[in-house]
């Protein structure tokens, strides 16, 4: 009986030996656990991508269009028009011109822009008591000066013919100021040109908020 008592009270003894040694009880609140967000990389923001608008090419520095090359535009020069605004011209011609544009709220670099594409503007100079038809034909910014005239003078390609003379850019932009239909001009074509179909050409050499104030009157 002793023996047994003797085991018992060892295994009581070192019970309470093992719970005095071991850490202290935890008093006051829990630990925090650990935080979702610690435990994993902050994630990095994806690059935001960017609309890239397309560039816009630059005017060449010179252009020119062979108007002995231009059938039309001599046929239309052969006309008499009486007129006193260019805007008057959609009218007048109708059954003698099939495909004629109003190119209103221009500038000189969107002649230049016509110029470069191969369609050749015509402007209305009131610079003499009658009002005259001119087309622009040739421009070149190295010497900052514009050819304008009649085609029917031009004899060849570059000819400063009776038919053309030769304005610095100043002298030209004075010069279409006294035409009475502000900065416009109209194009006559071999196939009709809708609004869309210029404003597209324009694009290709000048800013797209430049072009979109650019207004077209075509049949």
């Amino acid at each position: 009986m002793r023996p047994h008592l003797f085991h018992t009270a060892s295994i009581f003894a070192l019970s309470i030996l093992l719970v005095s040694c071991g850490p202290p009880p935890q008093t006051g609140k829990l630990p925090p656990i650990p935080s979702a967000n610690r435990s994993r990389p902050a994630p990095t923001s994806a690059p935001a991508k960017t609309r890239t608008a397309a560039a816009t090419g630059a005017l060449p520095a010179s252009a020119a269009i062979n108007v002995t090359k231009k059938p039309i535009l001599k046929t239309f020069f052969r006309m008499d028009h009486d007129i006193r605004r260019l805007e008057d011209l959609y009218a007048t011609t109708r059954g003698k011109v099939q495909n004629l544009s109003v190119v209103s709220n221009c500038n000189l670099e969107v002649l230049k822009a016509f110029v470069a594409t191969g369609w050749t503007p015509v402007i209305l100079s009131k610079r003499t008591a009658k009002g005259h038809l001119l087309a622009v034909m040739k421009y070149d910014d190295a010497d900052q000066k514009i050819q304008i005239g009649n085609p029917l003078g031009v004899r060849r390609k570059g000819a400063g013919a009776r038919g053309a003379r030769t304005l610095s850019y100043p002298e030209f932009e004075k010069e279409w100021a006294t035409g009475g239909s502000g900065k416009a001009c109209v194009l006559i074509t071999s196939k009709r040109l809708h609004d869309v179909e210029i404003h597209a050409a324009l694009k290709k050499y000048l800013p797209e908020e430049q072009v979109d104030q650019v207004r077209v009157r075509s049949r």
